[in-house]
Formats: C-alpha cells, structure tokens, sequence
C-alpha cells in the first residue's frame, strides 16, 4: 500500500470527505470497494458514492450524521471501524462571509446544533457573532446544513481525546 501510495495509484481523492469511523483517509481508499452497503443503511441518507473516486462520500447537502454506526455494521471490507474514539476528526468552521459578521441577524447554525457548540454573544452596536467551540463540536454537519450562506465547511482536526 505504501507503494502504491508513493507512486499517486491509491484511490483516495480529495473530492468528499470519508465517512466518519473511517480508518484514515489512504487506509479507507484501499479498503473502500465503493460496494454502497453503508449507504443503503445510513438512515440519514448522507453517504453516496462518489463518480470520481467510486467510494462512499458524505454529502452534508442531505442532511447531518447522527453517528449512529449502521454504516460500520454494514461494512464488510473494515473501511469503517469503531476504534473507542470520536468517530472522525471533522469540526465545522465559521468563515468570514458568515451574515452575522455581515451584521445580518442569522442564528440558523446554532439553532441547529443539538450539542450547543456555537453561542451568539452580543457586540458592538447589537451585532452578534458565532463563537464555535471546537472542544464540543462533534462534525455533525447540522450547522452547515442550516446555514443559509454556506459561510461553514468541515475541517479535520487532530483527535488528542478518546471518547470514554
């Protein structure tokens, strides 16, 4: 595999991101034979499979993960694990062109965050601005579903903590 990753012949593409419980973005590559079985199960229907990777993909236009772990159950191939920590390393990230810095009243993002990783703190002149913490986010994507400008994408971060 080391190889073949060397050499740019891995599957892996950067055009989606791996499905949470994935084992890393190359390891997934190999393992990932694009069969869709965790798509078929996904309740939240968020996992498709991407034309230019042929592997599964979550597509947060959909919806959010419940990190429910039907995807790992369907998953034959061991691309997708449960390892005893956070399911992936995605944290959402407020960019610059979010409505509130625009001093356009928009609380959409935190109203659908269910474990309250972003709070509206009151400003200047009444403006309030989006403090997200990054310590509670668990990726789900519900933010970035409801944001209206698409001022939120998911970046991965280093996972230091394992889930007890």
């Amino acid at each position: 595999m080391e190889r073949r990753r060397f050499l740019g012949l891995s599957k892996y593409t950067d055009d989606g991101l791996c499905p949470p419980y994935s084992i890393g973005k190359y390891e997934f590559s190999e393992a990932c034979t694009g069969c869709g079985d965790c798509i078929s199960v996904c309740p939240e229907k968020i996992l498709r499979i991407s034309e230019r990777s042929r592997l599964a993909v979550v597509d947060f236009g959909k919806g959010s993960c419940s990190f429910c772990g039907a995807c790992v159950d369907a998953c034959k191939e061991g691309a997708l694990v449960k390892t005893g920590k956070a399911p992936w390393a995605m944290k959402a990230v407020i960019s610059s062109n979010c409505l509130s810095y625009q001093k356009i009243a928009c609380r959409a993002c935190a109203d659908f965050c269910e474990m309250r990783a972003i709070r509206f703190h009151p400003g200047l002149g009444g403006q309030q601005t989006p403090d997200l913490d990054s310590e509670v986010c668990t990726g789900c994507g519900a933010c970035l579903v409801a944001c209206p400008n698409g001022s939120i994408e998911m970046r991965e971060v280093k996972l230091q903590e394992e889930v007890l």
